[in-house]
């Protein structure tokens, strides 16, 4: 159902001893929808996607539908929701079983591949460009390559909401234009989207709604023409010049 609400967070908080992290963050995300997420370094935004994903323990409410999230079990999470993180781990192994492990939170006990699970792990090599290499080693790939199979193994695991943390951040200008148009592909199949990205323009550009973080809190949150008018906001945090030539679309 399009702008179902897929997931709403209130009162978000996590503090790292004395240092707060998330100060009272409330965040929704909608079916369809590409929210992008900036800040500077050390504004929450990663806090923030590692809370609602489930590997870090925060305070307040995050409810999937009508359950709080607490009450879901790993895998039951995994279902619901996948992460792509900043930084990738190291794996000696091939770009299918990467993306197998996708499908992981879908089997029972015996975890056998079936004939469902192979028709989404193939979809999902073919609309991220990897088919013919599927059987190369991680470490025999390109940064970009290896960023689109972690992509990939994302992808199967067919969740309505992906959270993607600096997602093109070892890609050339002409893979990261790919990258966001595949994100728009499956923003338009119904999924919800969660970005922090490096580059502003590219946010701006490719973002249905966008938030500011400062500090650990939401400072701003609008649309990116909406955010174009707060030039004191992207001045005084990105040094960004008074006069913005950023390209956005009708």
């Amino acid at each position: 159902m399009a702008n179902e609400v897929l997931f709403e967070a209130r009162h978000m908080h996590k503090a790292f001893g004395p240092t707060i992290a998330l100060k009272d963050v409330d965040f929704t995300l909608r079916r369809g929808e590409i929210r992008g997420l900036i800040g500077e370094n050390g504004s929450g935004k990663s806090t923030l996607l590692r809370a609602i994903s489930g590997f870090m323990r925060y305070s307040g409410s995050l409810m999937i539908g009508k359950v709080e999230c607490r009450s879901l079990s790993s895998k039951e999470r995994a279902r619901q929701v996948a992460l792509l993180p900043q930084i990738l781990p190291q794996a000696n192994i091939t770009v299918r079983t990467l993306t197998e492990h996708g499908r992981y939170p879908h089997h029972g006990s015996i975890r056998r591949m079936s004939a469902h699970d192979e028709e989404v792990m193939e979809n999902a090599l073919e609309i991220t460009g990897l088919k013919g290499i599927e059987d190369k080693l991680l470490g025999e790939l390109s940064g970009g390559e290896r960023q689109r199979a972690f992509l990939a193994m994302v992808i199967a695991q067919d969740t309505p909401m992906i959270l993607l943390d600096e997602p093109t951040s070892h890609m050339d200008l002409v893979y990261q234009r790919e990258f966001y148009e595949l994100l728009e592909v499956l923003r338009d199949s119904g999924k919800g989207i969660v970005m922090v990205c490096h580059s502003i323009d590219m946010s701006l550009y490719y973002s249905d709604r966008i938030m500011v973080m400062h500090e650990g809190e939401e400072i701003f949150f609008s649309t990116p023409f909406e955010l174009i008018e707060e030039k004191i906001i992207l001045k005084k945090l990105f040094d960004y010049p008074d006069i913005l030539q950023i390209s956005l679309r009708n």
